[in-house]
């Protein structure tokens, strides 16, 4: 199957990682820099506090500084899973490890509004407008809407989500790469 990196080892981020590992994909999941001692003990005891349970064995962890090593084998598919107040900091960490100005699918977690001068704009508009700022091409972001909870995720609870993106073929292909029967 394909190779799944998340960037974001919070709650969502890393119940995001259930229905990818259900679906036998290569999933792992990479710190962002404020998480380096909660990856050192995920890797330790597998337990995730945020979750209230233990961690799929199928899922790896790495701190952030490792960021570059885990790209260099070329992901599928980028799944970020930052709070909206890290958006700014993703769009850079993606500049960093983008391949030749282009990056891989990318598929957003986070919801929400954000501020551009008076104008309201959605957060998976605000990243799109700030990766075009720093030169990267052939952007191709979707993003999750609809609601599920990360426990009842990790739980694999049923809930029903959808994927967006201006491009209908990227979202079902998506769609078919993550979906369960109970996500």
């Amino acid at each position: 199957m394909g190779k799944i990196v998340t960037i974001g080892a919070g709650a969502m981020g890393t119940a995001f990682a259930y229905p990818c590992s259900d679906n036998k994909h290569d999933v792992s999941i990479v710190g962002t820099h404020l998480e380096n001692n909660a990856i050192d003990e995920l890797n330790k005891n597998r337990f995730h506090p945020g979750l209230n349970l233990e961690v799929l064995k199928t899922i790896k962890f790495f701190k952030h500084e490792s960021i570059k090593e885990v790209f260099k084998t070329k992901p599928n598919l980028i799944v970020l899973g930052v709070s909206s107040k890290g958006i700014d900091w993703i769009a850079e960490e993606l500049k960093k490890i983008s391949y030749d100005g282009e990056l891989p699918n990318l598929l957003m977690l986070t919801k929400g509004l954000s501020m551009n001068g008076k104008q309201y704009e959605l957060l998976v508009d605000k990243l799109h407008r700030l990766l075009s700022d720093k030169g990267i091409k052939n952007i191709n972001l979707s993003a999750v809407g609809g609601p599920c909870l990360a426990a009842g995720l990790a739980n694999r609870i049923h809930s029903g989500v959808v994927i967006a993106n201006k491009n209908l073929d990227t979202a079902k292909s998506l769609s078919k790469m993550i979906a369960t029967d109970y996500y």
